[in-house]
């Protein structure tokens, strides 16, 4: 028995860390030319987005791609990826993986801009500062672990209505400005290269920049939020706690003034014929990133709003490329919940637990869903299947190291074990949080997260 525990463990140290992006294995991917690198996809999940599987969408932004690759005459060997976020966003998970967000396809008036947002990410991963800022996960993991230790349900809220800012704190602060802007100039140059005009460039950084400045207008002081005295309790607000921690809005929400004039000056130093170019190709439309961007709808703060996007969503048909997309059944599942529509959230989120891949979110429903049935085998399988599809994520650990005691599971237990104890270094909220939650299943209480 002590040889298989001490076996078990050592698989455990030598597997446990979480993947570093861009490394591991690929796979191939329909109408993708490079392989796509599986822990990349796996910190998409994590992030509960996914990945549009739109033919005709991946052949267009595969096609930009080629053509600046072909103007910079160096391989990225890398791919680009449009994931189901309908906001006007792009970031690199590694120098093998760009994401464009389905809203950028929705927002953009030409193609120019387009290749200008994926030029400017191909800055990012061609001088490989992706590694430079691989620390920052750590710190993102960290917090929405945290989210736990707020009480029942708090755990919930920080997957579901928090992880855009927790993710937006880990996408965008990164880079710093000198970054930033050092990416805007290779992107600038790139795309005059490639043929493409420099407006696309400027409107992309003028937009970015707008679409801040209408949230910034709007949002309260953090840091001053997160904790504050009411009467003569001291309350601790969660989402502003988010927000503070992960950096979101003063890595997302950056102003775009400094950005735009460094690009309006360097377009000026460009040869007349590029800097005369002019933006010619409209992007083409396609059915899943109109859907996408109209579940915008969603995002409401009041009922009857809500009612209104849902109505409006549902009046619509489902794309086929985006059947069994899982970010899609996780909105609809979450906004039916919150208009008090019981059945037709039961009935989405049965439809994300069927899909695959799944996301973080997908899975923080599941296993309560598996763990209240009371199954052993259910249990474990959900469990392999969480670490197949999103990766080792810390910050559902402490609920498998419940599951792994409560279902008298013991290599998942052994595994668990081990990755809380790792955490001991560098993330003691994580392995405090592994205890509380072992206690309970070892007390027979029914967890709430």
């Amino acid at each position: 028995m002590l040889r298989r525990w001490l076996t078990v463990f050592a698989i455990t140290l030598l597997t446990g860390c979480a993947g570093i992006g861009g490394t591991g294995q690929g796979k191939e991917m329909a109408s993708y030319e490079n392989p796509v690198n599986i822990i990349d996809t796996q910190r998409l999940y994590q992030m509960d987005r996914t990945i549009v599987q739109d033919q005709a969408l991946i052949e267009y932004v595969e096609r930009i791609r080629k053509r600046l690759e072909t103007a910079h005459g160096e391989l990225c060997n890398c791919v680009v990826l449009v994931d189901s976020f309908g906001g006007y966003e792009a970031y690199s998970l590694s120098h093998k993986t760009v994401v464009v967000s389905a809203g950028v396809l929705a927002q953009a008036d030409s193609e120019d801009e387009v290749a200008a947002v994926i030029a400017h990410e191909l800055g990012h991963t061609y001088s490989r500062d992706n590694i430079k800022g691989l620390f920052q996960d750590a710190a993102l993991y960290t917090v929405k672990a945290g989210g736990l230790a707020l009480g029942a349900g708090g755990y919930t809220l920080m997957l579901g209505q928090f992880v855009d800012d927790a993710t937006r704190g880990l996408i965008y602060h990164q880079w710093n400005v000198d970054q930033e802007i050092e990416a805007d100039m290779f992107a600038l140059d790139l795309i005059a290269k490639a043929g493409y005009s420099p407006d696309g460039m400027k409107m992309a950084v003028r937009r970015l920049s707008e679409y801040g400045a209408k949230t910034l207008a709007t949002r309260p002081d953090y840091a001053q939020e997160c904790r504050k005295k009411v009467g003569n309790k001291i309350v601790t607000d969660a989402q502003a706690c988010s927000k503070m921690l992960t950096g979101a809005d003063a890595s997302l929400y950056q102003d775009g003034t400094k950005r735009l004039k460094a690009v309006t000056e360097a377009a000026t130093g460009l040869p007349a014929e590029q800097r005369r170019r002019r933006s010619v190709a409209e992007v083409p439309s396609f059915a899943s990133v109109d859907y996408l961007f109209s579940m915008n709808a969603l995002v409401s703060n009041n009922a009857p709003g809500l009612k209104k996007g849902l109505a409006a969503i549902e009046r619509q048909s489902r794309p086929a490329s985006l059947a069994g997309n899982v970010a899609v059944s996780n909105k609809l599942a979450v906004a039916h919940a919150m208009a008090g529509n019981r059945d037709k959230a039961a009935r989405y989120l049965i439809e994300s637990f069927e899909a695959r891949p799944r996301t973080a979110w997908t899975f923080n429903q599941l296993y309560k869903f598996v763990d209240r049935q009371g199954d052993p085998t259910a249990v474990e399988r959900t469990l392999q299947e969480a670490h197949q599809e999103i990766g080792l994520m810390p910050a559902l650990l402490p609920i498998e190291a419940y599951l792994a005691e409560r279902h008298k599971l013991m290599v998942a237990f052994v595994f668990t074990t081990g990755r809380c104890l790792m955490t001991i270094v560098d993330d003691h909220k994580t392995l405090n949080l592994c205890d509380q939650f072992t206690k309970q299943a070892k007390a027979g209480k029914l967890a709430d997260w």
